[in-house]
């Protein structure tokens, strides 16, 4: 439900409460407060860090704090007033995909935000809305960035990205290009997040001074603290004793507030080797291009490119992190890799021979890791980052996010279990048969037939591809055989190469 409207037309001005933003942004607030207003009527006050958003003009900021602390409805707030003030803007409401902006951006902007049967809630429902318009002719557009380029011909004046640790810094980059519509005073591109790990690029972005950090606190949010008498409300001790109970990385995260990595990281020197994302990427000319994948569907699968230089050292290039991807859907994938990348071997997850068998089949060289044992994998990784000889460009989000959570589960008398704990681990398997392949089968090369052989079959197009499950995926993947398809000669030859050296 939105928030009710009072039964007059234009809400009178309250004491205590911010009515209009002045030419610089900033806002003009009456000194006293009518506490009498219930509170469902009463208009929104920020308090500490959302205070000073409203006031800041400052061109990127980065709003952190802990878990229900008010960040999404002031950045909501905000870009509502801005709306209603500067007559003609356009503002951009964005996460990383559109489900979770209509579950719970929109759901916040609707509900708490937007008065009742505001002319603005009319038109789409709220999982199909494109946009808010104004009389003012002012609109607030929603937009997913698991595809950042489709807003690169869009020009705003006010941009706000939610849980903002999910996107890349190319995406925050991309954005940043969007504000140019200069229908207001100034120029703004708002970050909202919880801490993550200590090298993400936001945290780094903030301590190099780019961003402007505004740390919130849960006093911040009136429905938990009552600033009147300086206590607790009901719903905050209630939600201060649920966070109470939280544990480990997750409660210094979102109790504590603290940019803080899980104890026993597995790759705890990982964050080291990061680099920015270039378009000179890598630095030094390739040797070899090389992949590894783990399969999914219901979990995603996960592919990383690994470009290995003249200084014998492994640059992770790109990612490919997808759930719900049906086999047609996943070679056409695949196949772009190959292309792009000029890819010599993918180094599979051993336990979908059919897959393999199939990427063959459609001219893509698959092999299954040559090393199964998830500790022997990990020593090889280990010695790459150890002696600098494995680095990682920070657009590959995914595995850098599984791998600031990548642990290992304590065992007895505070030691250590011998293997990390198998939740959400899918880049760092993917991982771990990149490397050991580049590793242990050094002496594969590809050779391919230019101009003889047979011509394998393309992936098939993946329009009408349906699937329920991963068995019922492999069973459609081999199906879709191609009389044509069989290996060339130069393949066998590569495959045989292979067997002499994995013993298979």
């Amino acid at each position: 439900m939105a928030k009710p409207c009072p039964t007059h037309a234009v809400p009178s001005i309250v004491p205590g409460t911010i009515t209009t933003l002045d030419a610089t942004g900033a806002v003009h607030q009456i000194k006293k407060r009518a506490g009498s207003i219930p509170a469902q009527y009463r208009p929104y006050r920020p308090y500490g860090a959302a205070e000073q958003l409203f006031y800041s003009r400052a061109p990127e900021i980065l709003l952190v704090g802990p878990a229900g602390t008010g960040k999404t409805r002031a950045v909501l707030e905000k870009v509502f007033l801005c709306a209603q003030r500067f007559a003609g803007i356009r503002a951009l409401l964005a996460r990383k995909t559109r489900a979770s902006l209509s579950q719970s951006v929109l759901v916040t902007l609707e509900d708490k935000v937007i008065w009742e049967n505001h002319p603005v809630l009319n038109g789409a429902s709220r999982r199909y809305r494109q946009s808010y318009q104004f009389a003012n002719r002012s609109e607030l557009v929603t937009a997913s960035l698991d595809k950042p380029d489709r807003i690169m011909s869009t020009e705003f004046d006010l941009i706000a990205a939610f849980e903002a640790t999910e996107l890349t810094l190319e995406d925050w980059q991309k954005l940043l290009s969007r504000l140019r519509n200069a229908r207001m005073p100034f120029q703004q591109a708002i970050a909202d997040c919880n801490p993550s790990y200590p090298g993400h690029w936001l945290n780094r972005r903030a301590a190099e001074g780019t961003m402007q950090r505004l740390i919130s606190c849960h006093q911040d949010n009136p429905s938990l603290w009552d600033h009147a008498h300086g206590c607790w409300t009901p719903e905050g001790e209630r939600y201060m004793a649920t966070l109470g109970r939280l544990s480990g990385v997750t409660r210094r995260r979102l109790l504590d507030g603290l940019w803080a990595a899980p104890e026993g990281l597995v790759y705890p020197m990982l964050p080291e080797l990061v680099l920015p994302d270039t378009h000179n990427k890598p630095p030094l000319p390739p040797l070899r291009v090389c992949v590894g994948v783990d399969w999914g569907f219901h979990e995603p699968t996960a592919v990383v490119v690994g470009v290995l230089c003249e200084d014998d050292c492994l640059y992770v290039v790109e990612e490919y992190y997808q759930s719900g991807q049906v086999p047609a859907e996943l070679g056409l994938r695949l196949q772009a890799l190959v292309e792009r990348w000029n890819i010599e071997v993918l180094f599979c997850d051993s336990s979908r021979p059919e897959m393999i068998e199939q990427l063959r089949r459609w001219d893509i060289l698959a092999r299954p890791a040559p090393v199964k044992p998830v500790d022997l994998g990990i020593s090889k990784v280990l010695e790459r980052l150890q002696n600098r000889q494995l680095k990682i460009y920070d657009c590959c989000v995914n595995l850098l996010n599984e791998a600031t959570e990548y642990h290992y589960q304590p065992g007895g008398e505070g030691r250590l279990a011998r293997l990390p704990v198998q939740i959400n681990d899918h880049a760092m398997d993917a991982l771990r048969y990149l490397v050991v392949g580049v590793d242990f089968g050094r002496g594969l090369t590809r050779h391919r037939s230019e101009s003889t052989g047979p011509t394998p079959a393309p992936a098939p197009a993946a329009a009408g591809a349906s699937c329920t499950a991963d068995d019922a995926c492999a069973s459609t993947m081999v199906a879709e055989e191609s009389p044509s398809a069989a290996n060339t000669p130069a393949e066998s030859c590569a495959a045989n190469l292979a067997d002499l050296i994995w013993g298979e």
